[in-house]
Parts: C-alpha cells; sequence; structure tokens
C-alpha cells in the first residue's frame, strides 16, 4: 500500500470544530486510515494531516487516477466543506525484454534544471529543447539528458539483470562542469563513477540489477556545485527478460 496525506489548515477567524478528514478513491481501490482522521478542535491558524493507506487492486491498469478529499467542519456551529484532488499514477509494466532507458516510463524524475530529456541532451526550463547527445565528441542516438543532482527512478519488478551506458558531460559545455554518476538497485548502490569533467571521453558503467525491484539513476555535482552540469546517459539500456 502507498500512504496519502490530506491536510487541512484552519483560516477561519476562529476555531473549526468537529472537523472530520475523509479519501475517496476509483471503485475496486482501498483506503484504510493510517491515524486520526477526526479531530475535536483546531486553533485559528493551525493544522491538521490525515494519512490513508491506499492500495489499488493487483490488475488495476496503468492509468492515471483521481483521488479526492474532503473536510467537514463547523465554525461557531455554521457547517463548512472543503475538498481537494490529487492524480495519481500505478506503476508502470516492467520489461520483459531488452529495453532503452529513454523508451521506458519512469516512476519518478527530479532534474537539477529542467526536465530530464529522452534521446537528447539537458536544454533549458521546456521539454525536448535539448541537442543531440554528445560525449568527448562521440554522438549518441539513444540515452537520456540530465543535470546534476538528478535522479530517475524506474520501476523494474525483478525482471532486469543488468543496466549499461556511457556517462559524461556533454559536449555542449567546452570547459565547465563536473559530475558522478551512479546506479542504485533497491535501495543499494551498485556502481559509481569517478568525477568527469568536459573534457574526459565517456566512462563504461555497468550495473547488476538483478531481481531489482527499483533503480535509481544518480547524478551528483561531484563536490564543487552544480554550475554547467550536464550530465549525459549514452546508449543507456537494461538488459531484462532472461
Amino acid at each position: 500500500p502507498n500512504t496519502v496525506e490530506a491536510v487541512f489548515g484552519n483560516d477561519e477567524a476562529t476555531a473549526a470544530t468537529g472537523v472530520e478528514l475523509a479519501l475517496t478513491v476509483p471503485e475496486g481501490w482501498r483506503a484504510e486510515p493510517a491515524g486520526a482522521v477526526a479531530f475535536d478542535f483546531v486553533a485559528p491558524g493551525a493544522e491538521v494531516r490525515g494519512s490513508w493507506r491506499v492500495t489499488p487492486p493487483a490488475d488495476a491498469p496503468y492509468d492515471t487516477y483521481r483521488l479526492a478529499a474532503r473536510a467537514t467542519y463547523a465554525v461557531q456551529d455554521a457547517p463548512r466543506t472543503l475538498g481537494a484532488q490529487a492524480s495519481v499514477q500505478t506503476l508502470p509494466p516492467p520489461p520483459t525484454e531488452d529495453r532503452w532507458a529513454s523508451d521506458l516510463d519512469w516512476t519518478e524524475a527530479r532534474n537539477g534544471w529542467g526536465p530530464v530529456e529522452r534521446d537528447q541532451s539537458n536544454g533549458e526550463t521546456g521539454s525536448g529543447d535539448g541537442s543531440p547527445l554528445r560525449i568527448g565528441g562521440v554522438a549518441y542516438a539513444k540515452g537520456l539528458g540530465t543535470h546534476a543532482p538528478a535522479t530517475i527512478r524506474y520501476y523494474l519488478g525483478g525482471r532486469c539483470t543488468s543496466f549499461t551506458a556511457e556517462v559524461g558531460v556533454d559536449d555542449v559545455q567546452t570547459g565547465r562542469g563536473s559530475v558522478r554518476f551512479s546506479v542504485t538497485a533497491d535501495g543499494t548502490e551498485k556502481v559509481t563513477s569517478p568525477v568527469l569533467g568536459a573534457a574526459d571521453p565517456a566512462w563504461r558503467l555497468t550495473a547488476d540489477v538483478t531481481g531489482a525491484q527499483y533503480v535509481e539513476l544518480v547524478v551528483d555535482d561531484g563536490g564543487d556545485g552544480n554550475g554547467n552540469d550536464h550530465a549525459d546517459w549514452g546508449n543507456a539500456r537494461f538488459r531484462c527478460g532472461g
């Protein structure tokens, strides 16, 4: 199950009483309170939090679903209701054969500048505004363009055995930028590159991810700040399905 939290903040000038929080989930899903969801009294300016353990059906299709939270309460005996909605996504199906990382949906991605790019280098703040991936004069048709600090998380469902890539600073940085790459599998670090600079050729990275449910591709700034840290994962590929 996954934990979903709702926050009720009392912006009224007087206390809110009889506060009850509720969560509505799609048909067939389960939502079980993980703590208190009813509160006798919430002072002005204060807030309370309710949480639920949410479990989708095992056969829920890979899709985006909507959750709705509702707060009912009273202010000076006058009833009030507040609502909020959020979208969540079920896990993508795990790969059953060798796949390029850029062709798989990730479950989470954080990037130091703009979005993570598929099959192009990191650009500006928009999606798809990068240039071709190139490290040390070598171009890569497939891969990921990131900017330190970056983390990309994939769900593999135990179906894969290894991850390979050629990593380094993108050639758009002619003399600046330094980064370090690592791969973790279910929270255990499997491989870490040396700190790589703009003048360095690509470093061949191989990580054993046998049986891992989740794998994270991580880039840090090499310890000197993240200015100009355009980091490429050239030919990033998972070996899967036996």
